[in-house]
């Protein structure tokens, strides 16, 4: 079984969700702040068979969308500087193994 720990852009969580929810799969999210640019995110938590890993890579693929945003002046600080737009968005997932599973 592992774990998929998806950071997405707040505006794709709710949709990538739904989709997961759609095929079959319980996900939980939550909000999230931080990077360098101090924007809020939200992680998808979604336990799986690994089997199922990929079908579930697949649907946040296709369900987060990449945009781009100004950076703040002062995003990173020190002589290292940044393009005043990037762009950010889709995801970012770990998978991590899980030895134990409980539902209480």
């Amino acid at each position: 079984m592992k774990l998929l720990i998806a950071i997405t852009g707040r505006a794709d969580a709710p949709a990538a969700a739904s989709a997961i929810a759609a095929a079959g799969y319980h996900s939980t999210v939550t909000d999230s702040f931080g990077g360098f640019l101090r924007e809020e995110n939200a992680l998808i938590l979604c336990a799986v068979d690994d089997s199922k890993v990929s079908a579930v890579l697949k649907i946040i693929g296709e369900n987060t969308f990449a945009r781009t945003t100004e950076v703040p002046p002062d995003a990173l600080g020190g002589s290292f500087k940044l393009p005043p737009r990037i762009q950010v968005g889709r995801a970012v997932v770990f998978t991590l193994a899980v030895d134990q599973f409980f539902k209480l």
